[in-house]
């Protein structure tokens, strides 16, 4: 892939590529070395073949964060007592009430199903490209974003 080509994706896709991995990890600079390394392996791996970029690079975000997660897993144990900076710095990019509101639901939700939400509604991709990111089938991924609607909507009620 051509340097250019590259530093413009990297200036259109490279806020989606953070939020998404923000999503997954809660933690800034988790996220931002994420991107970085999808960024890296676009430089190094991605040939002309590959027709959606979008896509291709959140399933490379989400395949190193899962990476990360084993690694440390066997390294680490997660404590308890670690705060949560995550929390903060979307509460600083996300200042309308509602959305907090909102994106404190998401959180609540289990992992895939806070995976699948942001995907479809923050990132705007369809369930075939959500499939493909995240190894499902088109149906899975249709019964597994409806299921975290109904319990969003759950939890949105709730605090009403």
């Amino acid at each position: 892939m051509k340097a250019d080509v590259l530093e413009s994706f990297f200036a259109k896709y490279y806020n989606d590529a953070l939020l998404y991995s923000l999503s997954l990890t809660k933690d800034k600079a988790n996220a931002e070395e994420i991107v970085s390394t999808a960024f890296f392996k676009a430089l190094h791996t991605a040939d002309d073949d590959i027709r959606d970029f979008k896509p291709w690079l959140l399933t490379v975000c989400r395949n190193t964060y899962l990476s990360n997660c084993r690694k440390q897993s066997r390294y680490t144990e997660l404590h308890d007592y670690l705060a949560d900076d995550g929390e903060e710095l979307l509460d600083r990019i996300i200042k309308d009430e509602e959305y907090k509101a909102l994106y404190h639901a998401i959180g609540q939700l289990a992992k895939e199903q806070t995976e699948v939400i942001t995907l479809f509604y923050f990132e705007n991709l369809s369930i075939r490209a959500i499939g493909e990111i995240m190894a499902k089938k088109e149906t899975s991924v249709k019964v597994l974003l409806y299921r975290a609607r109904e319990n969003l909507r759950k939890i949105l009620e709730v605090r009403e």
